[in-house]
């Protein structure tokens, strides 16, 4: 602290602000091939350069500020980056994808805009761009929050960042980092879940971060609702860089330099959690104590071959006593501890002009730790002791056949190798029949395989489809499935375009729901049907309107005969929902219906932001049953988040959310009072609903640019104004009595970030 302290008053005192430079490379989309003779323009002033032989460009001595880039090509669609930030007497490197121009004999006008590539895609998709993530108030440095602020993401619970996308519940949701699948990438991951509760991947270190909640094409296997894409940004090629940082993520560090010999770059990332400093002022029961690092390497080993290394990893621990619990009235108490890893290796080889592949092997393990018991009476309510692992083969690749038509294939595998040793006390089920203690010691071994194709064709400037097929084997159940998928995108007009796609989706089921009885693992892979239909308008260079209306079709989700009321699933992963069920069948269904709206603004200008709303509708139905709303069922909802940038120095910004109550069912009091827990009224399964969630989040960051130096420093205000929204309603077995649980109050949130 006292060397950060010397090096930000020699900046202040000594420090005056000078030009930047802004550079990097041009590729082409199908290739990724260098595009020669590209104009790299930046916007709003007269500074630009060529790309030479190697596709690379270089503008010198660029003012201190926010830009967005410009780059045009012959053979290409136009395309534009916004949040080009750069910084006194140091470089941005800013690569650059643009869309291969199909040649036809008729001649169509496609507008530049800050969204190119995105309208390519027919699935319901959204960008981000690291920047986007960084700056968002109400994120805390957490690139999963600001996903949870679109309009296809339910609200679930401020405290934990699940993403639950349309109607669907975090079980159902892929994440790949650098072409590397990982299952879940939150420090305190819920198990069973792809939610925890805050992100382990720094954002100072994304580049990109594409996000699609539904129609996805065949390369995503073994999900039924959404895909999130994470690039990490390359480690500066040509000079050493550093960062120090102090936020609600941690303290930590970014470090980064280019390899010996010049054919690479490194960067490595380090933070550990301070949140005991505010435990009280924002209600913080149990303070959570974490650490996690991430390290990237890329390796050069020809023009056509490059190699990225990756390790990233967390640690987590927090003790919840049972004093704390007493006085909170909570049904338990304990300790959580784990770790999660992922580590791996990718190889991308571009062909001779005409496509390229990646390849990844990698290696990932969570580990789940948990010693909890019954703050009534002390007595042991459940150890948890998981190990789950899996090894990972992925390969893509892309061959642009001609300009018209493009044509992806690849594998995946998985050998996923599991250890649980786990025990639940004697308990009841939600509906209050007894259920015996349970002893979970048992290894799950098996492997997946799956194989996908698909095919993009141009059939006009204006029409493209794109058809594909996956096959799937499960080692598990021995069986193969096959799941057909397709798009169409239409160009009505200038700016405008009409989207629609359809699939079959399957997942299967969490290792730690199989784990529990021999018999599950002969339960049926549940199933999804996706149909998507959108319109996209371009309002401007840097605004588009997004309309999408969705259905989706769920079949074989698994259902206790015993309270066939209940979807297991939804519950799985819950605090609250260690132990409650002792058999299951396969066969209950599922659906929802929706409709979004999304205007989005790139920051080119001051301004930026998205407004968003969306209504929707999410039920399930056991076999006999009747249909009821799932948990996640919000119906009405509204996002305001954007901001205002003054200049290079000062910036404003805002989120405000609404949701819908969400479906809960209301307790049985005499049931409950007997057994001094919490038992639901299986008569009314979902039939009430809590109180509708809304929150204010605003941020202000004041930049101080000094020679070859920078300060970023921000101040946040989450809740503004203390809505004490409601995550559950329960039994408090101290009180004896109804109770809730509440969501954060008015947090502040205070950081910094140093360049140097």
């Amino acid at each position: 602290m006292k060397v950060l302290t010397i090096a930000l008053f020699a900046g202040v005192v000594f420090g005056n602000e000078s030009n930047g430079r802004v550079a990097g490379s041009v590729v082409s989309s199908g290739t990724m091939e260098p595009v020669v003779g590209a104009f790299v323009i930046l916007d709003g002033t007269d500074l630009g350069a060529i790309t030479d032989a190697d596709g690379v460009y270089s503008i010198p001595s660029v003012p201190v500020g926010s830009y967005g880039l410009r780059v045009s090509a012959v053979g290409h669609h136009p395309g534009m980056k916004a949040d080009v930030i750069v910084r006194s007497a140091r470089l941005t490197t800013v690569e650059v994808v643009l869309e291969r121009a199909p040649v036809f004999g008729g001649t169509i006008t496609v507008r530049p805009s800050y969204f190119s590539g995105e309208d390519d895609r027919a699935g319901s998709s959204q960008d981000f761009s690291g920047e986007e993530v960084r700056r968002a108030p109400g994120s805390a440095g957490d690139v999963v929050r600001i996903i949870a602020g679109l309009p296809s993401v339910s609200k679930v619970d401020n405290q934990y960042n699940g993403l639950a996308v349309r109607g669907g519940n975090p079980f159902e949701n892929a994440i790949y980092i650098e072409n590397m699948e990982m299952g879940n990438i939150n420090h305190f991951p819920r198990q069973g879940t792809s939610g925890g509760g805050l992100s382990m991947v720094n954002v100072d270190v994304l580049s990109d971060v594409r996000f699609s909640a539904g129609g996805f094409g065949t390369p995503f296997g073994d999900r039924l609702s959404s895909v999130m894409e994470l690039d990490l940004r390359s480690g500066n090629r040509q000079e050493f860089d550093g960062q120090l940082d102090f936020g609600m993520s941690g303290a930590g560090t970014v470090l980064e330099g280019p390899l010996p010999g010049g054919n690479g770059s490194w960067l490595v990332t380090a933070r550990h959690s301070w949140v005991s400093l505010i435990a009280d002022i924002a209600e913080i029961d149990a303070v959570p104590v974490y650490s996690d690092f991430m390290a990237k390497t890329e390796l050069d080993l020809s023009p056509e071959h490059r190699l990225t290394f990756l390790g990233m990893g967390a640690v987590d621990y927090v003790d919840y006593t049972w004093e704390q619990a007493w006085e909170d009235g909570n049904p338990n108490y304990g300790i959580t501890r784990g770790n999660n890893i992922l580590s791996g290796v990718n190889w991308r080889w571009l062909w001779e002009g005409d496509g390229f592949s990646e390849t990844s092997l990698s290696f990932s393990t969570q580990n789940y730790g948990g010693d909890y018991s019954k703050t009534s009476n002390r007595e042991l309510e459940a150890v948890q002791d998981s190990r789950e692992r899996a090894l990972r083969l992925r390969n893509t690749n892309t061959w642009q056949v001609s300009p018209a038509l493009e044509v992806a294939f690849g594998t995946d595998m998985a050998y996923r190798f599991d250890d649980f040793d786990n025990f639940y006390g004697a308990d009841t089920t939600w509906s209050g029949e007894p259920l015996p203690p349970l002893s979970v010691q048992k290894s799950v071994e098996y492997g997946r395989a799956g194989v996908f194709a698909e095919a993009s064709l141009a059939f006009s400037p204006a029409l493209t489809t794109t058809v594909g097929v996956r096959g799937d084997y499960s080692g598990m159940r021995d069986a193969v499935s096959l799941s057909p998928r397709g798009s169409i995108s239409l160009l009505v007009g200038e700016g405008s375009t009409i989207t629609a796609s359809a699939g079959v989706y399957r997942q299967a089921l969490p290792d730690e729901l199989i784990a529990r009885d021999a018999a599950f693992e002969e339960l049926d892979e549940p199933s999804a049907v996706h149909a998507v239909l959108g319109w996209r308008k371009l309002l401007g260079e840097d605004t588009r309107l997004v309309l999408e209306a969705y259905a989706k079709e769920y079949r074989d989700f698994p259902y206790d005969p015993g309270q066939p009321g209940f979807f297991i699933l939804d519950g799985l992963g819950s605090e609250q929902d260690l132990y409650t069920f002792s058999t299951l069948e396969s066969g209950a269904r599922a659906r929802s219906r929706g409709v979004e709206v999304t205007l989005h603004k790139r920051l080119a200008m001051g301004l930026y932001g998205i407004v968003s709303g969306s209504w929707s509708s999410s039920s399930y139905r056991s076999p006999g049953e009747q249909w009821r709303d799932r948990i996640y069922d919000n119906r009405l909802m509204v996002g305001i988040e954007g901001g205002y940038k003054f200049d290079e120095r000062w910036e404003a910004s805002l989120r405000w959310d609404y949701a819908g109550g969400r479906p809960c069912t209301p307790l049985d009091l005499e049931a409950s009072a007997q057994y001094n827990r919490t038992i639901l009224d299986d008569t009314r399964i979902n039939a009430e609903r809590l109180p509708a969630y809304h929150a204010l989040n605003v941020r202000v960051d004041r930049r101080f640019n000094f020679t070859g130096t920078a300060l970023v420093t921000y101040a946040s205000v989450w809740n503004v104004y203390n809505r004490r929204n409601i995550a559950a309603v329960y039994w408090n077995s101290v009180t004896r009595g109804e109770d809730r649980i509440l969501q954060w109050g008015i947090m502040p949130v205070i950081g910094l970030e140093y360049e140097f």
